[in-house]
């Protein structure tokens, strides 16, 4: 069961021709090898980095801001990031999967990718959504029918479906100027 939604998701994102796009970086960099047997809390962050770029939270031979972010948020070394996600049950994913050519394209990609976010929280089920960002939050607030968040510059929190949803800001935002809620956004992604 666990394999096969795995390669489901995979496949999803791989038949995907709807955008233009760089890259697949949840391909290439094997990010669904880091879900967890079951995810308790999935983490909802924008996209890749646009451009023609390497750089993405589950490619670990590069520099990634994400990752860097994560590791002052949860306290751990950049390199330990994925795996402290994982051991507590976490999985990141982005509400645009394929790599944008430019921001300019970030907001369609988003509409198009709405579908495959809906299946990939059907698919999981977690009992926590934790999602990171305006474009992660308007992808929520679409797939659960929900009012939008009255701001990303704090957090959040509502209870939907039987689901703890919270709206949070992007980690980057944390990292660069509220590093105050990094403590409460770490007890959001690993507390109980």
């Amino acid at each position: 069961m666990f394999y096969s939604m795995r390669m489901l998701l995979e496949k999803e994102i791989q038949s995907c021709r709807l955008c233009r796009y760089v890259d697949k970086p949840f391909l290439k960099s094997s990010a669904y090898c880091w879900l967890p047997e079951r995810v308790r809390v999935l983490a909802i962050g924008e996209s890749p980095p646009p451009g023609k770029k390497e750089s993405s939270l589950y490619n670990l031979k590069v520099f990634d801001r994400l990752r860097l972010s994560l590791s002052l948020i949860l306290g751990v070394e950049t390199g330990r990031v994925l795996g402290t996600l994982k051991e507590a049950g976490v999985f990141f994913t982005a509400s645009i999967k394929c790599r944008p050519p430019d921001r300019k394209s970030l907001m369609g990609m988003r509409r198009n990718c709405v579908p495959k976010l809906a299946d990939e929280i059907r698919l999981l089920a977690p009992r926590r959504i934790v999602a990171m960002g305006r474009f992660a939050s308007s992808s929520v607030c679409e797939i659960l029918k929900l009012a939008p968040p009255p701001s990303l510059h704090e957090i959040s929190a509502i209870r939907s479906r039987g689901v703890e949803i919270f709206f949070t800001p992007h980690p980057n935002y944390v990292f660069r100027f509220a590093r105050t809620l990094a403590p409460q956004l770490s007890e959001i992604l690993l507390g109980p």
